[in-house]
């Protein structure tokens, strides 16, 4: 429905009522995360935000046109923070993954496996 809201429609779904109930649930779940996580952590605006570069230097390197190019990015880029975390320490992790990430930008933007348009 995201990619083609007019075929959606033909097809006999209600557009508009899918995009509400989507985001409602979508609301729904986000405020029973912050409900569950705030009687054991404290809340934050910018709670989620490690999480999300993480995943955005995990789709870059994969790039955008393969799924499974991706999800194998995600195990190298994982086990590549493993062991940089082992050898040089946690402050020094963040650096060398971005420092691997412009690498990549710089000389292949499309990703490690990405199409070239």
């Amino acid at each position: 429905m995201g990619q083609n809201q007019d075929s959606a429609a033909l097809i006999g779904i209600d557009v508009p009522r899918a995009f509400s109930l989507a985001f409602g649930l979508s609301a729904a779940l986000a405020g029973l995360t912050g409900v569950l996580l705030g009687g054991i952590r404290f809340v934050t605006p910018t709670m989620g935000a490690e999480p999300l570069v993480s995943a955005m230097i995990v789709v870059i390197f994969g790039g955008l046109g393969s799924l499974g190019a991706t999800a194998g990015a995600a195990i190298v880029i994982g086990l590549l923070e493993a062991f940089l975390t082992l050898w040089l320490g946690l402050y020094w992790t963040p650096s060398v993954v971005f420092l691997l990430l412009i690498l990549v930008l710089v000389f292949r933007p499309n990703g490690l496996f990405g199409r070239t348009s």
